[in-house]
């Protein structure tokens, strides 16, 4: 069920050099922490670096996510790769018990000038943005998400897989670590673990659980509404690659992309979801 619980909590209590996960940190797979929170973790740590030299801009950031892991605390450390005079490659390493959990590596590249010749930028997406007069939509099933939801387009009724599949817009309402307001980097990178099931989404709901995802910004996000346009699916062997864009109400701004392999837990989520619809 959805929890209800006051959205100016975050994901995370700081409780010294750790980050206890709350309930709600949880995953649609079960009682594990939830992949996009790793991400979350990692744009918090480079936005530590981009306060200290203001010319810097995150251009790239991937969210390795090596294992499932129980609602218990973490602790996050990053270290510079390479500071150059035009780039800064930054690793963090979120890890529970002494052990890594996940992994993110930004690369932050120094502003210049355009050239005075570049390629015609994306299309805006024809999907609507939300604005205030539009609630967001509650999930039907038994683990709904702790954010605002909206589908890019409605599904009508047994077009589940046409209604995911044309995209989303989301709006995250808890902060990721309590008394820190959401940055553009870290609300972009919560939300962008969206492109695996938004681009992955079958017949018999999602088959496959990312072990990846990169973001690639051309800018900022600006607002608080993302949305994620699927661009493209292929696998083979239980291994799947998808792609996507993300938009805001200013137009896109950045390319996703993430790997991810077949799950047997989700299949069997999708049987007995059959089961339950059958007459």
């Amino acid at each position: 069920m959805r929890d209800h619980t006051d959205p100016g909590l975050g994901f995370f209590a700081v409780d010294g050099d750790s980050l206890v996960p709350r309930a709600f940190a949880t995953s649609p797979w079960g009682g594990i922490l939830h992949g996009r929170l790793v991400g979350g973790l990692a744009a918090r740590e480079t936005d530590q670096a981009l306060a200290r030299d203001e010319e810097l801009v995150c251009a790239r950031l991937t969210v390795d996510m090596f294992r499932s892991v129980p609602l218990a605390p973490l602790s996050v450390s990053g270290r510079v790769i390479r500071d150059g005079r035009r780039i800064t490659v930054l690793e963090t390493t979120v890890a529970q018990c002494g052990e890594p959990i996940g992994r993110g590596t930004a690369v932050l590249l120094r502003r210049s000038e355009q050239p005075p010749s570049v390629p015609a930028q994306l299309p805006a997406w024809d999907a609507p943005c939300p604005d205030s007069s539009m609630p967001p939509v509650l999930a039907p099933d038994d683990w709904a998400p702790p954010w605002d939801l909206w589908p890019a387009w409605p599904a009508r009724p047994g077009q589940r897989e046409a209604g995911m599949r044309a995209g989303i817009w989301m709006r995250d309402t808890h902060p990721l670590v309590d008394g820190e307001p959401l940055s553009p980097l870290v609300r972009v990178s919560i939300a962008a673990d969206m492109v695996s099931p938004v681009a992955n989404f079958g017949a018999d709901g999602l088959g496959f659980i990312n072990a990846d995802y990169t973001i690639y910004l051309a800018r900022a996000m600006r607002g608080e509404i993302v949305g994620i346009q699927p661009r493209g699916h292929l696998s083979h062997d239980g291994v799947s690659a998808a792609q996507g864009i993300a938009h805001d109400a200013d137009g896109p701004f950045a390319l996703l992309g993430a790997t991810a392999l077949a799950n047997s837990f989700a299949r069997a989520q999708a049987n007995a979801q059959a089961k339950r619809d059958q007459p």
